[in-house]
């Protein structure tokens, strides 16, 4: 009778304690930007995740998926606003350097040195260094390609269709120009389409001379030269890039093709899909930042095809190592974090732990993807996670990840070694400081914002006088550009002298 009492007093201590244990196991809440979120797939893929790292790091991940569009009004307004966040997806052209110079995100140097061997022991030297702010780290980087030069995704069916016997690299593709005759045979063909895609509202110019996001201006408003000259050295000249004859040229196309039906009217609006656009194979060329060897089309296609068609890409910019690519992908801490130690510890197994690597991209394997062989995988039609998050690229250590079937095996080791033969541009490591000019800032953003998205996109005239280029350059004149530009130019003098 005695051992049957302490034998249920035993089992009373102990269901007394399971709730106890239960609510010691940490949320952490991690704020991801993706394609839109699908509520029953995400909690099924936050359950596998829970399983595998409750045991490991004491804690569990709750995913709060952000659209591109949405991302900085629901995301990064939740946190300036002090919301609970323990992860936060961040990059140079994505308000890296507004969350840092807010006091947003945590310095995280010491966590790291405490809890982040496996991201020590895996990320080059060259990424830690490079989204440095002042000596201190506040983003943990992916570990990916670090080249990354526009181009085009192809629609090889639809240039099959017009007669454009299209290859990789096409030779025959050496400018934008060179596109004009298969726009025009396309719309011929396709009258209700519009053959000319660019992913966003604020365009895109693929071969342009600018350093992409090179001051963290809005549309890369004001910018440096990326290419070396005919002599080997760069042009380190700080450009309003709207003032330019170059920039000028490019939007009168971009008009030219608008007034043509090449480019859809809509493309200038925050709201255009154009990721559905693409998946529906409506398009005859999409521009892009490209990885080289086909990655980026098949990782598109894999997240937003609903139609077959084939892809080929042309690069159109030669490789250069900058600043944004090294800070293209990264998950800070924000200070509102609870508990910033279990956030990196997580963190840290997504550098070193391949099951919580592809558990992240892929979701429960038989769930979610079936495995065909060690490397390569297969979607599970309405399970597919792999489209509802950002992408391979915002997934920790691409070197522990498996690969679609469409892709090739090898896709990760070429993703690392696109940028063995890439130059480093004058200017890596920079970043700006924008706070010392922070109202002229917000004016000219906002100028930009009125004007450079309908001039980018070809839906304005830029001989208009009310809506143009000569309109464009008074008002930022007037929003303090110069000013801008002239305190750009001090920090620039000042980090070259230091070098």
């Amino acid at each position: 009778m005695r051992k049957l009492v302490s034998l249920l007093l035993a089992l009373m201590m102990i269901c007394a304690v399971l709730p106890a244990m239960a609510e010691d196991v940490y949320t952490i809440d991690c704020y991801w930007i993706g394609n839109g979120d699908n509520t029953a797939v995400r909690e099924g893929v936050e359950k596998a995740i829970n399983a595998y790292i409750e045991p490991l790091i004491g804690a569990k991940i709750s995913f709060h998926i952000v659209g591109w569009n949405d991302w900085t009004d629901k995301a990064v307004n939740a946190l300036q606003s002090g919301e609970k966040m323990d992860m936060i997806f961040t990059a140079d052209w994505r308000e890296y350097m507004v969350e840092v110079t807010g006091g947003l995100l945590l310095p995280l140097d010491e966590l790291v040195a405490e809890y982040g061997e496996g991201i020590t022991s895996t990320l080059p030297e060259t990424f830690l260094d490079g989204v440095r702010v002042n000596g201190k780290l506040y983003g943990i980087p992916t570990n990916k390609e670090l080249c990354v030069p526009e181009g085009y995704i192809v629609n090889a069916t639809a240039a099959k269709a017009i007669g454009w016997d299209v290859v990789a690299d096409d030779p025959s593709i050496m400018t934008t120009e060179d596109l004009e005759p298969w726009l025009e045979k396309y719309k011929e063909m396709f009258p209700d389409k519009y053959p000319f895609l660019m992913d966003g509202s604020a365009g895109r110019w693929v071969d342009e001379p600018w350093c992409p996001d090179w001051a963290g201006m809005e549309q890369n408003v004001i910018a440096m030269k990326m290419a070396t000259n005919e002599d080997g050295s760069f042009d380190e000249t700080i450009y309003n890039i709207f003032a330019t004859e170059e920039q000028k040229e490019h939007i009168e196309l971009m008009y030219a093709w608008g007034e043509a039906g090449y480019i859809n009217p809509d493309n200038a609006l925050t709201t255009f899909d154009y990721n559905g656009t693409f998946g529906r194979g409506d398009f005859l060329v999409f521009a892009n930042p490209l990885k080289g060897n086909n990655i980026k089309s098949a990782e598109m296609y894999a997240a937003n095809a609903t139609a077959e068609f084939e892809c080929i890409e042309i690069t159109m910019q030669p490789k250069y190592v900058v600043t944004t690519h090294a800070g293209g992908s990264m998950f800070g801490i924000p200070v509102t974090s609870k508990n910033p130690e279990k956030a990196m510890q997580f963190i840290n197994l997504m550098h070193c732990d391949e099951t919580l690597v592809n558990l992240m991209l892929f979701g429960a394997e038989g769930e979610n993807y079936v495995k065909v062989n060690d490397v390569q995988v297969e979607l599970i039609g309405d399970a597919n996670w792999y489209g509802v998050h950002g992408g391979a690229w915002t997934v920790g250590n691409t070197k522990l990840q498996y690969v679609l079937t469409t892709e090739d095996p090898e896709k990760n080791a070429l993703l690392q070694s696109y940028a063995n033969d890439a130059v480093a541009t004058a200017s890596l490591g920079f970043r700006f400081v924008k706070d010392p000019v922070a109202n002229e800032i917000a004016a000219v953003t906002s100028v930009v914002k009125e004007y450079g998205p309908a001039l980018m996109c070809g839906t304005a005239d830029p001989a208009d006088p009310v809506v143009g280029l000569d309109a464009f350059n008074a008002a930022l004149a007037e929003a303090g550009i110069d000013v801008v530009i002239a305190e750009v130019q001090a920090q620039y003098d000042a980090w070259k002298a230091a070098q």
